[in-house]
């Protein structure tokens, strides 16, 4: 079995999608997760993003001849845009979602959102439907985050996917945010509980403690058994794509770009020592 593994182009933090374009394939990955911003918002990365909500098929086209000239492919694209119980953020996603099936990809990466009453929760379950249908008439899959709200948890995950019954709804199950999110949680077992729902899935490591910034190259924060993770995925059926999303450290200082690629370097090196590249 061959594993897709990508990586989150977020990984490589204000220098963005065109450094990771420029050096993944030097640390063994030739897939990327590449992000589609909205038109007029900041990143918090403070990178320049290469696609938004504004591009034309012009820059699209230009993106394509970039990957193609680095021997890079498009594993996913991630279209997180906020919550889509809100009709703005809704027809973002919406808007996100051409963008994706205009540039390849099978899979995109989105939030499920959050509601605090049954009335916004029946409204964000039928604009998760909204997305869902139009995905599946775009030929992609919406796969989703492990965020606060709907998909905070396997519980809340399991649920929402029982509710939804949705072919093109997924989960993209975050190895570290179960972690973050999460009180008093073991994030393999929560992995077990719902991995037959996962289509895409982050790497992620921590130190496992409750709501602390701590995500470092793989292998280099202690709390996630990624031996464990492939093990439950392949039993699944599952082979990719594992996107590789390194967050850093609350309160280190300002990272280059060599730092950032080094972290990439050395998680690429610990998932083949687990048996990801096997």
């Amino acid at each position: 079995m061959t594993n897709v593994i990508s990586c989150l182009t977020n990984s490589y933090g204000r220098f963005g999608a065109s450094a990771a374009i420029e050096m993944v394939r030097d640390a063994g990955i030739e897939w990327i997760e590449l992000p589609i911003r909205t038109a007029g918002t900041d990143s918090i990365f403070g990178d320049e993003p290469l696609i938004t909500t504004g591009s034309s098929t012009a820059d699209l086209k230009a993106l394509a001849r970039r990957l193609d000239d680095h021997g890079v492919r498009l594993s996913s694209c991630n279209v997180t845009s906020g919550n889509p119980l809100d009709p703005e953020v809704l027809d973002v996603t919406l808007a996100k979602l051409d963008l994706a099936a205009d540039l390849g990809v099978p899979l995109v990466v989105g939030g499920a959102g959050e509601a605090q009453d049954e009335t916004d929760r029946q409204t964000l379950f039928e604009h998760l439907r909204q997305i869902g249908d139009h995905a599946a008439s775009r030929g992609l899959i919406y796969c989703f985050e492990t965020h606060p709200g709907l998909c905070q948890n396997h519980r809340g995950m399991y649920d929402t996917m029982q509710e939804l019954e949705h072919p093109h709804l997924r989960l993209n199950f975050d190895t570290g945010n179960i972690l973050y999110y999460n009180e008093q949680i073991h994030g393999e077992i929560a992995l077990a509980k719902v991995c037959h729902l996962v289509s895409h899935l982050h790497l992620k490591d921590s130190q496992g403690a409750y709501q602390q910034w701590y995500f470092p190259a793989l292998g280099h924060g202690g709390a996630v058994d990624f031996v464990r993770v492939l093990e439950l995925m392949s039993v699944c059926g599952f082979e990719g794509p594992y996107s590789l999303e390194i967050e850093g450290i609350q309160g280190e200082e300002e990272l280059s770009l060599e730092d950032h690629h080094q972290r990439i370097v050395d998680s690429v090196e610990h998932l083949r020592m687990c048996g990801f590249l096997d």
